[in-house]
C-alpha cells in the first residue's frame, strides 16, 4: 500500500467505519494498557479472595502448587425433538426454502445480455445444488431424478458459480437472522460469538490446493474447507490447501461476512492463534477470544503493563510490554492496518512480508508486542470467567455439530471432491454450505414457530431457556438418499403443523404443571 495513504488515515478509517485505527498507537493503546491492568488486579484479586469457584489449587508432593480450571458442565440435551417429525427429504426442503425466502433470485444469468433465459428454473437449479453439494455431477443426477441432462448442464453452466452460491448463502443467512429465536442462541448476552474451523475433506484430482497429509487422509491428498460460524448459520467458508495455515485467513472471513449478522466476538482453536490476529481483529471491532488448550501453560507466557507493586500469588507475569517499542512504529502499524480494510493486501501476504524482509523488523516486533497485550488480557479473562469458558465451549460444540452435518451431505454419495480445478472444489464446498444452512434455516423456522407459541401462551421463563437449547442443527427427520422427484416437490411444507407435533412434545416433557395446557 502507499505509504502516502498514511496520511489520510482519519479520513480513511471513517469511510469504513474503523474509528479506531488512527488512535491505534496512542488512545487505543492506553486503553489496552489499561485493561490488561484491571485484569491482572481482578484476576489475582478474585483467587486471593476464593471468588473464583473455577479456579481449583492443590498442592503437589513436592511442596508446588499446581492449579487448573474448573469447567460448568451443562447436561447434554437429549435431542429427541426432530426425530418425531415427519421426515421430508432434501429436494422439498431446498426447494420450500428457495421459494418461501426468494433465494432462486440470487442465480443471476452469467451473461447479463443477449440470453433468452434471464430466470433460472427452481427445479433444475435445486438438482445441480443438491448433485455439486453430493459431489457426484450433473450426469449422475440426471440418472437418478426425473429432470434431462441437457437442462441440468445448461443451468449449472449458466446460474450455478461461486459467486451466485454465496449470494445464496447471504439470502438464507439473513433470513435466518431475521427470526426473533436468533438473538436467544447468543452466548454472550447481547453479542453474537462466532467460531472459525476447518475439516479436512480427500480430493480425486491434483489441484494446486490439494496436499497429502498423513495425519488426516492416511496416502491421499485434500482440501480443508475453512468456515465461520455465528448462531448456528454458516456466515462464510473458503476452501484451504492443508498445507496453509487457519490462524492466517481468520481476519479475511470475517471482514469478508456480507451477510447481516453482525460478529462481535470470535474463537477457535490452537490453529487460529497467531502472533497478529488479536491487533487485527481488535482494529475491526471484533474481541478475539481463541479457545487455548491449556491454559495453564499459557499463563507462564503473560505480561504487565508495567512492574506491578503488589503480591500476584499463584499467577506470575514474565515479563513487561514494551510501550516504546509499539508507539515507534506507530505509522507502519496503521499503514498494516489500513492495507487490511482496503483488501490491499491479505492477512497472510501481510505476514508473509514480515517475516520475509528484515527491513520489517522493526514493525514485526511492534505488532508481536501490541498482539502480546491482548493475549494476555485474554488469558486472564480465561483464568477469572468460567461464564466465558463456557461459551467458547458452547461455539466450539457448535461447530462440530455443523462439522458432522457437512459431512454427512459430502459422504451421502462418496463425498469426495473431483474437481479438476480449484473453481470446481469452491463450487462444490459453496454448494454443500448451502445444502446445510438450508437445513438449518428449515429447522430454525420450525423452533421459531414453537418458540413465538410459548410466549404467546405465557410459558415459564425456565422452560423457554431449556427450548432454546435445541440446536437447529439436526437432520434425522431428514431424507439424503433415494430417487429424485424435483418434479412432485413442490417445495409446500406445513410449518405450523410441524410446529404443533414439536410444542406438544415439549409440553409432554418440560411444561407439564408449569403452564397452561391448551
Amino acid at each position: 500500500m502507499d505509504d502516502a495513504l498514511v496520511d489520510d488515515v482519519e479520513k480513511i478509517a471513517a469511510e469504513f467505519g474503523y474509528p479506531k485505527i488512527p488512535i491505534y498507537c496512542d488512545q487505543r493503546l492506553e486503553e489496552a494498557l489499561q485493561e490488561l491492568n484491571n485484569a491482572w488486579e481482578r484476576t489475582t484479586h478474585n483467587i486471593r479472595e476464593n471468588n473464583n469457584h473455577g479456579f481449583s489449587v492443590r498442592e503437589t508432593k513436592t511442596g508446588q502448587q499446581h492449579w487448573s480450571l474448573l469447567y460448568d458442565s451443562v447436561e447434554k440435551l437429549d435431542d429427541a425433538f426432530f426425530k418425531n417429525l415427519p421426515k421430508v427429504d432434501i429436494a422439498s426442503i431446498v426447494m420450500f426454502i428457495g421459494d418461501r425466502i426468494g433465494m432462486w433470485s440470487a442465480f443471476t444469468h452469467m451473461k447479463d445480455r443477449y440470453t433468452k433465459r434471464k430466470k433460472p428454473l427452481p427445479l433444475a437449479i435445486n438438482a445441480c445444488l443438491l448433485s455439486e453439494a453430493f459431489g457426484f455431477g450433473t450426469l449422475k443426477m440426471a440418472d437418478m431424478s426425473d429432470l434431462e441432462i441437457s437442462q441440468l448442464r445448461a443451468m449449472r453452466e449458466d446460474f450455478v458459480r461461486v459467486d451466485t452460491l454465496c449470494a445464496a448463502n447471504e439470502i438464507v443467512s439473513n433470513h435466518i437472522h431475521s427470526l426473533p429465536i436468533f438473538n436467544q442462541w447468543n452466548l454472550m448476552d447481547e453479542k453474537v460469538l462466532a467460531d472459525a474451523d476447518g475439516q479436512k475433506f480427500a480430493t480425486t484430482d491434483s489441484t494446486i490446493q490439494s496436499r497429502y497429509s498423513r495425519k488426516h487422509l492416511g496416502k491421499g491428498r485434500g482440501i480443508s474447507l475453512y468456515t465461520l460460524l455465528a448462531n448456528y448459520v454458516a456466515v462464510n467458508a473458503k476452501n484451504i490447501g492443508l498445507n496453509e495455515y487457519e490462524g492466517h485467513s481468520l481476519y479475511d472471513m470475517i471482514y469478508n461476512n456480507k451477510t447481516d449478522i453482525d460478529i462481535h466476538m470470535v474463537t477457535g482453536d490452537n490453529h487460529s492463534l497467531n502472533k497478529l490476529n488479536f491487533v487485527t481483529l481488535d482494529s475491526i471491532d471484533v474481541d478475539y477470544v481463541p479457545s487455548i488448550k491449556n491454559v495453564r501453560d499459557a499463563a507462564d507466557d503473560i505480561y504487565t503493563a508495567e512492574p506491578l507493586d503488589y503480591d500476584t500469588g499463584i499467577l506470575k507475569p514474565k515479563g513487561v510490554i514494551n510501550v516504546d517499542r509499539i508507539r515507534s512504529q506507530r505509522r507502519g502499524v496503521m499503514r498494516v492496518l489500513l492495507s487490511l480494510i482496503m483488501q490491499e493486501n491479505t492477512q497472510s501476504n501481510i505476514i508473509r512480508k514480515l517475516n520475509s524482509h528484515a527491513r520489517y523488523a522493526r514493525l514485526k516486533a511492534a505488532l508481536f508486542e501490541y498482539n502480546t497485550i491482548f493475549k494476555s488480557i485474554h488469558v486472564l479473562n480465561l483464568i477469572d470467567d468460567m461464564e466465558l469458558r463456557k461459551a467458547i465451549r458452547s461455539a466450539r460444540n457448535r461447530t462440530e455439530a455443523y462439522h458432522q452435518l457437512q459431512s454427512n451431505i459430502r459422504k451421502t454419495y462418496n463425498g469426495i471432491f473431483q474437481g479438476k480445478r480449484i473453481v470446481e472444489n469452491r463450487v462444490s464446498a459453496h454448494a454443500a454450505r448451502l445444502i446445510a444452512n438450508c437445513i438449518v434455516a428449515y429447522n430454525s423456522m420450525i423452533l421459531n414457530a414453537v418458540y413465538q407459541r410459548m410466549l404467546a401462551n405465557g410459558a415459564p421463563q425456565a422452560v423457554i431457556d431449556e427450548f432454546i437449547r435445541i440446536s437447529p442443527i439436526a437432520w434425522t427427520h431428514t431424507l439424503f438418499t433415494g430417487r429424485y422427484n424435483f418434479k412432485k416437490s413442490s417445495g409446500k411444507i406445513d410449518v405450523d403443523a410441524m410446529a404443533r407435533i414439536l410444542e406438544d412434545h415439549v409440553k409432554q416433557h418440560f411444561w407439564r404443571d408449569d403452564g397452561p395446557q391448551n
